[in-house]
């Protein structure tokens, strides 16, 4: 009995990897996401549900509406997040949360803003959708006539997913809780009151040193082991604003451009006020922390 072959494209449907249409009319929001590499939905049932089911690494078309109404580029997904402060211009104006369900991504290819009318990709006779903020698809006709579309307009390839759909946001567990615990420890041996998962309203800083027991927090860290940078530096943003706080991401190089960009746009406020840490630096510092307590044990003087 012969069995059946797949297509590189329909074995990754099959095993979770997903195609989804980005969709908005807003040309101000369609910048902003695309500069700071976050999309949103609103809070309602169907988009929900498909927000729960995006993994990382699920391709991402950017489909501007009206008055463009084709798709400008693409992207893959990577960390998702609820959160409940405004971000797009509409929101901000409106002084509250339209787009709660929110995702980051990396944007492999992109027009640049001017041309967005001109080289566009017309899709509305093809079958996907575009009506909702968020649009799963997976008519392998349809996204072989898209990927034929997109190497003839922009001579550019749309890759098919490298993996197979990991569950989004999730990072080596134990490198991120190693430096949680890192930085807990050191906080002790500097004499702070220091805790893990501190409360900041409906969120929770990693790691917290308070100086006194009634205090706020002096500093405040988030370990950024992954892609879900921009909500790591939107939980820091708040503690500053809430307690002036000192601030530490820790991350891996790779991702300092990311930070960067990012303290340049969205979070400038705070650009002057945060102190990028490398992993190895932690480790480094913990390590030295350790043994100048065991020596001062040995000496009497801890």
């Amino acid at each position: 009995m012969k069995t059946k072959r797949h297509t590189k494209t329909e074995y990754y449907q099959e095993k979770g990897a997903k195609f989804w249409v980005l969709s908005g009319n807003s040309l101000e929001n369609w910048e902003k996401g695309i500069r700071d590499g976050i999309w949103g939905v609103k809070d309602k049932k169907a988009l929900k549900k498909s927000w729960e089911r995006i993994s990382k690494g699920d391709i991402l078309i950017f489909y501007v509406g009206r008055p463009i109404s084709g798709i400008i580029g693409f992207g893959r997904a990577e960390a998702k997040f609820k959160q409940d402060k405004p971000l797009w211009p509409d929101e901000i104006r409106a002084n509250r949360v339209i787009y709660p369900f929110r995702f980051e991504f990396k944007t492999e290819y992109c027009l640049p803003r001017e041309t967005w009318d001109k080289k566009k990709i017309y899709i509305r006779d093809l079958k996907i959708g575009f009506w909702a903020g968020l649009n799963p698809f997976k008519d392998k006709n349809a996204i072989k006539s898209l990927n034929a579309r997109i190497k003839k307009t922009w001579g550019v390839v749309l890759q098919e997913p490298s993996g197979v759909g990991d569950e989004i946001g999730v990072y080596p567990p134990n490198l991120h809780n190693k430096i949680k615990e890192m930085l807990y420890e050191i906080g002790k041996m500097e004499r702070c009151i220091s805790e893990k998962e501190y409360p900041l309203d409906s969120e929770r800083l990693d790691v917290a040193w308070r100086k006194v027991e009634k205090g706020v927090p002096s500093r405040a860290f988030e370990v950024q082991i992954g892609g879900d940078i921009y909500h790591a530096l939107a939980k820091l943003k708040h503690a500053f604003d809430l307690w002036n706080s000192e601030l530490f991401i820790i991350i891996k190089d790779e991702d300092k451009e990311k930070v960067n960009e990012l303290l340049g746009g969205t979070f400038h406020e705070i650009r002057d006020k945060i102190k990028i840490v490398p992993i190895e630096k932690i480790e480094r510092l913990y390590k030295l922390q350790w043994e100048n307590e065991k020596l001062k044990a040995k000496i009497g003087l801890a």
